[in-house]
Parts: C-alpha cells; structure tokens; sequence
C-alpha cells in the first residue's frame, strides 16, 4: 500500500506563511503585554518585571513557531535525517499543544454553557460567551489547523516515523507544562511573580 502524495509545494509554503504570520500576530500581543505592562493598580502592577520576562519568554515561543513554519516549507528533500525529524516533532508539537488548548476552551465552554461545569471568576468577569470569547477560541482553532495540515503534509513529504508525531503530540505539551510550572517558581523566589 503507497502513501498518499503530500500536498503540492505551493500549497504547503501558503499554509506555512499562514501559520508563520499567525505565529507572528500571536507573538505580538507578548509584545504589546511587555510595552503595556500592567496597569498601576492592577492586581499584579507590583510584579511588572515577573510579567515581563514570562511574556518574553513565551514570546519566543511563538517566534520560534514561526520559524518551523517557515523552515519546514523551505526544506529540500534531502536533507539530513536527524534535522527533518526534529522539524517533524516541532510540527507536531505545535499541532498537539493549540489543538489541546483548543480541545480544552471547547470543553470549559460547552461544560459551563450546559450547566455540567460551574462558572469560573475569570468566565463571569468576562461575561460569559461573547463574541470576543468565540473569536479567541476560532483564533486558536486556526491555529491548530495550520499546524495539523503543514505537519502531515511535512511527514508525508520527508516520510518521518511514527515515532516523530508522537514525540512531538506527547513531548511537547509536557515540555511546556513544565517550562511554565519552572519559570514562575523561579521568578517566584526571587521576588518577581507570587509565590
């Protein structure tokens, strides 16, 4: 049995632009968080610092998104094994973590819409389903799309193992847990964010 031909060249270099560029306006609002800063009298103002550096940091996160998204389109077959499968787990990785986010806004809204899940303090403040809340959700699903399609589209093209798409489905949401249970435990002790 043959696999399926990936997508034309084309094609992929217009899904990665598109999950680059949505990397990029994912990126900026770190930006903007770091510029703004909290307002004074907000509660957290005290921990500007704190704020800033984690935005920061997951600011490169999201731009080292883009750039997989941009190297991925623009790697020639041929290439050294170990390289296309670490950018075939980064894919993948991506993918997992905005579909489990997505996954995850989905469920907190269908549970408290039907009344399974009670309302949590930020749901109330927000007032609820607004249009602005089911624009965030649709922003990640995006996403999540992107990323789905550009990384079966690079597994196919580059014909990686198995073994890439669950390193990268598995690894990488367990990465980030433990990078943003880590970094604020750390800025927590040293004054920066609450502890």
């Amino acid at each position: 049995m043959s696999r399926p031909a990936p997508a034309p060249l084309t094609t992929a270099r217009a899904v990665g632009c598109s999950a680059a560029a949505w990397c990029l306006f994912f990126a900026a609002v770190s930006a903007w968080q770091v510029v703004a800063g909290p307002a004074p009298g907000q509660r957290f103002a005290g921990y500007a610092l704190g704020l800033a550096i984690m935005s920061v940091l997951v600011g490169v996160l999201k731009l080292a998104g883009a750039a997989v998204a941009l190297v991925a389109v623009l790697a020639p077959p041929g290439l050294p094994r170990r390289p296309l499968q670490l950018l075939g787990v980064a894919l993948w990785g991506a993918f997992g973590l905005l579909s489990l986010y997505s996954v995850g806004n989905l469920v907190i809204t269908v549970g408290t819409v039907s009344g399974l899940l009670p309302p949590s303090a930020a749901w109330t403040a927000a007032g609820g389903v607004t249009v602005r809340a089911v624009l965030y959700v649709l922003f990640f699903l995006v996403g999540a799309a992107l990323f789905g399609v550009l990384a079966v589209w690079f597994h196919r093209r580059h014909h990686l193992r198995w073994t890439s798409a669950v390193a990268g489905l598995g690894g990488a949401p367990m990465l980030l847990g433990l990078l943003l249970a880590v970094a604020p435990a750390i800025l927590g002790q040293w004054g920066l964010l609450p502890t």
